[in-house]
């Protein structure tokens, strides 16, 4: 299952939280490692999947996309 990285970013911009505010919050060096992970360079933890969803206040079911909408998306990109 993917991430849905796009309802991270919304929830956290909409809740007022800088990417440092959350970087604070998972306990990480700093911002950049954050913004690493939100923008999809780097995978988020397990552990901290579990935080983000806490903090943002979103379901988990809608913090995952489904393996057929992963696929949609990727088949999109080849055809651009």
């Amino acid at each position: 299952m993917k991430v849905n990285l796009d309802i991270i970013e919304k929830k956290r911009k909409t809740k007022g939280f800088t990417i440092y505010d959350m970087a604070d919050k998972l306990k990480l060096t700093n911002g950049s490692m954050y913004w690493k992970r939100e923008a999809g360079q780097c995978k988020f933890k397990p552990e901290e999947i579990m935080m983000v969803a806490k903090i943002l206040q979103i379901p988990m079911t809608k913090l995952f996309l489904s393996e057929e909408y992963s696929k949609m998306e990727i088949e999109s990109k080849e055809v651009s």
